[in-house]
């Protein structure tokens, strides 16, 4: 049983490898743009290579509370009619679920991205100040205030990386690799009963031969009585149902199917995803620490502060871009998200 999952965790790899390589070409389609725009319309950005200034009241993390259901393919409400009216089984119920959790943490990561994009404002304005007050101008004692009050209230904010980091990314882990489990043991199980179905029909087959060519050596008297009740028999034997029985078997294994290969592109697109924010949110901790010494020996030594500084304008820049990247690859896992879900539904509808 493991080397049957190991085959096919190899297969699934190789497609997802597939699906990985067109991210880069994804990243400037027009499914990506307007995923973009979608987002940009909620949160209040105008591209997504923003400038640096200072976010207007409009544009706050409150603005972006309906995100994930304005980007679901299908909709929560149309999928929810979806399921009463096809019925669909269980465990693609259960994707429909994690996929949608997948797109709230997402969400939540979006907002993460833009409150720590505001709360390094503060660090710029730290740099600016430092500059005035080592280049030694005019008024530097009072700007020198303004730079302790900066770096004071840096130190102090709430990482907003932290609750997805620490909670949401690993309990989605979990629950993703968990149903992808209950996939693939379902699909295998249901192809082990098409298998069964497939050597019934085969057995029966030949057993109608075998009957034919007895009744054909009876008397030719017996023979026109017998081969009407044989008929009669063999037609009671074989349920009008059961075709129709291994053609839903057939349907349901490959909508799974589908369902299977979500999951696990979605399992390698997330984990990717955790860590990237996890080395994000370890940079943000080591800023706040960093600022939170310079505050502490800010009147006893001065060239802390001035190192302090110097780092951070060293390395923001760099920071700030692994964040836009960041933002990136999380639109690229909303589309894929959206695809594999319509994937599902077109399988669902011609099944």
């Amino acid at each position: 049983e493991s080397q049957s999952q190991k085959e096919s965790l190899n297969s699934m790899c190789s497609k997802s490898s597939s699906v990985n390589q067109e991210y880069t070409q994804a990243l400037r389609t027009k499914s990506y743009e307007d995923m973009c725009t979608k987002v940009q319309s909620q949160i209040g950005r105008t591209s997504i290579r923003r400038s640096l200034s200072a976010p207007s009241p409009s544009t706050n993390a409150h603005c972006m509370t309906h995100l994930s259901e304005s980007l679901l393919e299908p909709g929560r409400e149309t999928l929810t009619k979806m399921i009463k009216t096809l019925n669909f089984h269980r465990l693609l119920v259960d994707y429909f679920q994690a996929s949608s959790e997948a797109c709230d943490v997402c969400e939540l990561l979006l907002r993460g991205i833009h409150q720590t994009r505001t709360n390094y404002q503060r660090m710029r304005r730290a740099i600016k100040l430092a500059k005035l007050v080592y280049e030694g101008t005019s008024h530097a004692e009072g700007q020198s205030r303004l730079l302790c009050q900066e770096l004071s209230a840096f130190a102090f904010l709430t990482n907003p990386l932290s609750a997805i980091v620490r909670v949401k990314l690993p309990g989605m882990h979990d629950n993703c690799v968990a149903l992808f489990r209950e996939l693939m043991s379902k699909r295998k199980q249901m192809r082990r009963r098409m298998k069964l179905a497939r050597a019934c029909k085969k057995v029966r087959g030949l057993g109608l031969i075998v009957s034919s060519g007895l009744i054909s050596a009876t008397s030719l008297v017996l023979t026109s009585c017998r081969i009407g009740m044989c008929n009669r028999k063999v037609k009671s034997m074989r349920p009008s149902s059961y075709p129709e029985k291994s053609s839903s078997f057939e349907g349901v294994s490959a909508q799974l199917d589908v369902a299977a290969k979500g999951v696990f592109i979605l399992i390698n697109d997330m984990d990717t995803v955790s860590r990237w924010a996890g080395r994000l949110h370890n940079e943000v901790e080591h800023g706040r620490s960093r600022a939170g010494m310079a505050v502490r020996n800010y009147t006893k030594k001065g060239e802390i502060v001035r190192e302090v500084v110097k780092e951070f304008d060293v390395h923001i820049t760099c920071f700030l871009e692994q964040l836009e990247e960041l933002e990136e690859h999380i639109y690229l896992c909303l589309l894929t998200i959206n695809r594999s879900r319509r994937l599902v539904v077109e399988e669902i509808l011609i099944s």
